[in-house]
């Protein structure tokens, strides 16, 4: 368990982006990437730490991010796209 947690953007920010990173690895289990790889080598929890590593690294990325230009939601679906390549066993 990680403990001294940052939140670059705040809490409620990294919150809101965990619930969509999340959203997105369950919409696409079972299609061959990364999410699948991580889940049968590691099981759920595997999956739990993937989804927090993800949006730790995206939030990070994003730092004193500007949502004016609403594309928010398309940041996070090409990011994890990026990230759940088939066959990368990259994290």
């Amino acid at each position: 368990m990680k403990t001294n947690k940052l939140f670059p953007n705040g809490f409620e920010c990294w919150a809101e982006t965990h619930f969509e990173i999340a959203s997105y690895i369950s919409r696409m289990s079972g299609d061959g990437g990364t999410i699948d790889f991580v889940d049968n080598m590691g099981g759920t929890g595997a999956v739990y730490e993937l989804a927090e590593e993800w949006t730790d690294e995206f939030e990070e990325l994003n730092k004193y991010r500007d949502d004016s230009d609403g594309d928010w939601f398309d940041k996070i679906e090409s990011f994890c796209n990026s990230k759940n390549k088939p066959n990368n066993t990259n994290q």
